[in-house]
């Protein structure tokens, strides 16, 4: 029961003061249809050529009452239009008014108006949407007031035949007045009302609202629009912003949901796209002129001294005018001013004084569309004013805008010349929203086999089919995204001048498109209006060049010093070196990074092909002086020099010089881990057999004391290649112990040089191999000992000063390696080690065997038994004897 009651509850809609048509006789009827019918073929002749008349007047006011009384048939679908600031109590008809008296004619609302009453009309009089349907409309003025829209809110939601709306529980089957809402033009009034349109789901669908708040589609269920949304406007701006590389801006506003919302969005986008916001500000409405003057005038002074070039500026007309009007008071020129939709297009703003030395003037603009024969319509409409003049008192302070309207709006010249750019773009809107209306009832009423089949239409059921709408209005696609809005974007404006006192021309020079958030735009249309044409900056800091980075500076990221990226790293976006990987390198402000080589002893370098030559070079030597010590083994030199041993010397000598092949070429493991075993057992097989020799030479000499006795005997029987056998062995013991604990590896070195990678050879255990060096040392050491000190007789071959020299070289050479190979790096690390085995080979070569050749081709006479003695068949005196 108290549920019930609760639901009883009626609400009385307030009382319409409503205007009745002009009543006619059969006489007068029949005159007016004559005279509309004769007026009409004034305006649409068949040669297509229009006349002007001065019964205009009269017949449009009896063509009005005529439509006015065609809608009262109760049979037809009611749409309602909002329209702002307008008094129609001037027009016969259910115009409804609700107390306007002291606002001013808002022309924007009456061109509006036209523009659906003409798309109602086409559709009337079409027999493919609604075949057998009429649509009807009602026209309330809002006034600008939130109360008077309130007002005609609700009475939208009374009953068709009542004027009570009762409250229940259940409003599937309440019939309203209305099935769908047009308007109103700003986002205030539509906020007001539309929460209770959602109530009731009547569809409203508008047409000049642009507040992003209607996309939140659970509080506005019910909303929908012919506009983009504030985002959309917000991010075309930004988007010219960016074109043109701007990143230092100031935005002003107006203090309304408009002028809030458009400076929130804008900075949102601006701070996605890394644009800095120098100086944002609202503009007050309600201060007196001397308070927002002075106001005006902080805004003018801080745009100046935050030394941006380019403003954007989300303003109704009116306001944008009093800035422009100041701006050019303070003598602020050769600016850039992007201007919102709501007065990039308006001849108040253009016809402001001096406006054209205000600087450049770029915009965005609601998308136009073309309205075929609306030309003609509200020039017709237009030439109303006068009757109007005489039929109503309100109307007539208004008479001189609607004569100075009809003036400019001559029935010759074309709607867009005459309605002007921001009402014929609104108008589209206003068309488009009417005809979404009617495709969703073409679609709600079945009316696709040529009549509608269902008679019965709830607000709720018109709702549900607005979203599938889709269909194309004069090359316009016309359909609903998710949140309600559009897939229209925006056209790119630029005022130019042909001269400095002449109203500017709204260049179109490109165009935003929504659904794929890119602009497209010619930057040759635009004028600049400055010297040379030249597209102005606006940046905080110049930008930074490649491979610099920006160091903020302040709070604001666009301000900023460059600082350059230091080598070894590259520029990662703009505030962040990066370094390169273990194998890149970069030099200096690099932008990327760059592979390292890979550098390593090559076939193809100097150096090696140097120490590849000598080597062969002493093979071949060497390979001739075993051909000449062979031919003549036998002979006093040769057993001299050693015999078979200097066979083994001199093969052991070929070996190392082998082995010095396997240090050019790429490093790999069997390279890394052959290379210094062969080099340093071939020398030991040539030192062990040197040590023999020593040992021999020393026993060749009286030197009291300094022999065993014996020493003679030993070396007599042959047992000098067991001693060679053993000082061998105990090097490949060294070298097998080195191998075993820690090989040598592959290493590919980074550190060496910042533009290459170094392959090189890991000798591992540095003890390993160095005692591997160490007692070839050792073993070139005790020769130098046992023969440096020995005296030979001029009589013959001083063997021992051969030996002498040429252990004196090896122990130079080597002395000199290893400071030498301690202090380089890179890939000719390994080149020393190599010219110094040739140094050691080349001199035992050139210091033992040559001379000993020399006399064996060259000298045979001293190639005899008594100048070359051995020493065991001529043993040593003892010191008794002497």
């Amino acid at each position: 029961m108290s549920a019930t009651q609760n639901c009883s509850t009626e609400y009385l809609a307030p009382k319409q003061k409503t205007y009745a048509a002009p009543k006619f006789n059969d006489a007068s009827m029949e005159c007016l249809l004559d005279t509309v019918k004769a007026h009409r073929d004034i305006l649409y002749p068949s040669d297509g050529q229009r006349r002007s008349t001065d019964f205009t007047i009269l017949v449009w006011q009896a063509v009005a009452a005529v439509i006015i009384l065609d809608i009262s048939d109760a049979s037809t679908l009611m749409l309602r239009v909002l329209v702002e600031g307008t008094s129609f109590t001037c027009f016969a008809g259910s115009y409804v008014y609700f107390g306007c008296v002291r606002l001013r004619f808002q022309l924007d609302g009456f061109y509006w108006l036209q523009a659906m009453k003409f798309a109602i009309e086409e559709i009337n009089n079409s027999s493919t949407l609604l075949p057998g349907v009429t649509l009807g409309y009602n026209i309330q003025d809002t006034c600008l007031k939130s109360t008077v829209a309130m007002q005609s809110a609700i009475s939208f939601l009374t009953p068709k035949n009542g004027n009570r709306f009762e409250m229940k529980c259940d409003y599937t089957d309440h019939s309203t007045r209305v099935l769908a809402v047009l308007g109103p033009s700003t986002s205030e009034l539509s906020r007001v009302i539309a929460q209770l349109f959602n109530f009731l789901l009547i569809p409203q669908i508008n047409y000049a609202a642009s507040s992003n708040l209607f996309n939140d589609r659970m509080s506005f269920p019910s909303f929908y629009r012919t506009v983009p949304a504030d985002e959309v406007q917000a991010a075309a701006m930004i988007s010219i912003v960016e074109t043109f590389q701007w990143n230092w801006v100031a935005v002003i506003g107006t203090d309304d949901m408009y002028g809030r919302k458009g400076i929130e969005h804008f900075t949102q986008h601006a701070s996605k796209s890394g644009i800095c916001i120098a100086y944002e500000e609202l503009i007050p409405l309600n201060l007196p002129h001397s308070k927002f003057q002075r106001k005006m005038e902080s805004v003018i002074k801080n745009i100046v001294y935050s030394r941006v070039n380019v403003t954007a500026v989300f303003a109704d007309k009116g306001n944008a005018k009093r800035l422009m009007m100041i701006i050019l008071e303070h003598n602020v020129t050769g600016k850039v001013w992007i201007a919102s939709e709501a007065w990039v297009t308006s001849k108040i703003v253009a016809k402001s004084p001096n406006i054209s030395s205000i600087g450049t003037i770029l915009g965005v603009a609601i998308k136009s569309g073309d309205i075929p024969g609306f030309e003609y319509y509200i020039s017709a409409a237009l030439a109303l004013n006068h009757l109007l003049n005489l039929n109503s008192q309100k109307c007539g302070s208004d008479e001189k805008f609607l004569g100075e309207e009809k003036r400019k709006d001559h029935p010759t010249q074309s709607v867009d010349g005459g309605a002007g750019e921001g009402r014929q773009r609104i108008s589209f809107n206003v068309y488009s929203a009417v005809y979404t209306v009617t495709h969703a009832l073409h679609r709600l009423l079945r009316c696709d086999l040529g009549t509608c089949t269902r008679s019965t239409v709830y607000p709720w059921q018109l709702l549900k089919e607005i979203p599938q709408v889709n269909f194309t209005l004069h090359s316009r696609a016309i359909f609903f995204d998710k949140n309600g809005n559009p897939p229209t974007g925006y056209d790119i404006i630029n005022w130019q001048w042909k001269s400095e006192n002449s109203t500017p021309e709204f260049r179109l020079i490109g165009e935003y498109r929504a659904q794929d958030k890119k602009l497209l735009i010619n930057a040759s249309l635009i004028n600049w209006n400055t010297l040379q044409n030249e597209t102005p900056g606006s940046n905080c800091s110049t930008s930074c060049g490649p491979g610099q980075i920006k160091v903020i500076k302040g709070y604001h990221s666009c301000c900023y010093k460059c600082a350059d990226c230091p080598a070894g790293t590259f520029q990662s976006g703009d505030n962040q070196c990066v370094p390169c990987l273990k194998n890149e390198w970069s030099l200096l402000k690099s932008v990327k990074c760059q592979k390292k080589t890979i550098e390593f002893l090559q076939w193809t370098d100097t150096v090696a092909i140097l120490v590849a030559s000598l080597a062969a070079l002493s093979l071949l030597i060497i390979a001739a002086i075993t051909g000449i010590f062979i031919i003549n083994l036998n002979t006093p030199m040769v057993q001299l020099a050693g015999g078979t041993t200097c066979l083994v010397m001199l093969v052991s000598m070929a070996v190392s010089c082998c082995s010095l092949y396997c240090f050019i070429e790429e490093p790999n493991w069997l390279l890394c881990t052959i290379r210094q075993p062969i080099f340093s057992i071939g020398l030991t097989g040539c030192l062990s057999a040197m040590l023999v020799k020593s040992f021999q030479v020393n026993g060749l000499f009286r030197v009291t004391g300094c022999i065993p006795q014996w020493w003679p005997e030993f070396m007599r029987h042959n047992n000098r290649y067991l001693m060679v056998c053993s000082l061998f062995l105990l090097q490949i013991a060294l070298c097998s112990v080195w191998q075993l604990t820690s090989p040598p590896s592959v290493f590919a070195n980074y550190n060496i040089s910042a533009t290459a990678i170094v392959m090189e050879c890991d000798e591992g255990s540095v003890t390993g191999f160095g005692l591997m060096l160490v007692y070839n040392g050792l073993l070139a050491l005790a020769c130098f000992l046992c023969t440096f000190m020995v005296q030979s007789s001029a009589k013959n071959y001083n063997l021992a000063r051969n030996i002498t020299l040429a252990m004196l070289i090896y122990l130079m050479a080597w002395v000199f390696f290893i400071p030498a190979y301690t202090a380089a790096k890179g890939k000719f690390v390994s080149s020393i080690q190599l010219f110094t085995g040739l140094v050691s080979m080349y001199g035992i070569i050139a210091v033992y065997f040559l001379p000993k050749c020399y006399i064996i081709l060259l000298k045979p006479e001293f190639n005899s038994r008594s100048y070359c003695q051995s020493p065991m068949d001529n043993p040593p005196p003892t010191t008794e004897s002497q």
